[in-house]
C-alpha cells in the first residue's frame, strides 16, 4: 500500500502525464484520419501512437483518481455543532 500513495501523491507529476498521454493519442488518431484520406501506412504510426498515447493517459489518470479516493476517506470529521440534537 505504501507504493499506491507514492504512486497518488504525485499529482503535479501524473497530471503532466495524463496531459502528454492525451496528446500523444490525438496525434495518434490525427494520423490515423491523414492516413484515411491520403496515404495508407500512416495508420500504422498511427494505431501505435494511440495505444501508448492511452497507455501514458490512463497511468495518469489512475494516478489522479487514486489520489482523489484516498483523499475523501482520510478527512477528519468536522466538530460538532452546539446545536446538534443527535449526538
Amino acid at each position: 500500500m505504501n507504493w499506491l500513495h507514492r504512486f497518488a501523491n504525485d499529482t503535479p507529476r501524473r497530471w503532466t502525464e495524463f496531459k502528454l498521454g492525451l496528446g500523444i493519442f490525438t496525434a495518434g488518431a490525427i494520423l490515423i484520419l491523414v492516413g484515411a484520406q491520403d496515404w495508407i501506412w500512416l495508420q500504422v504510426p498511427g494505431l501505435l501512437l494511440l495505444v501508448v498515447g492511452g497507455l501514458v493517459a490512463a497511468r495518469g489518470y489512475l494516478g489522479i483518481l487514486v489520489f482523489r479516493l484516498t483523499g475523501s476517506f482520510n478527512k477528519a470529521k468536522p466538530p460538532a455543532s452546539l446545536f446538534d440534537t443527535d449526538k
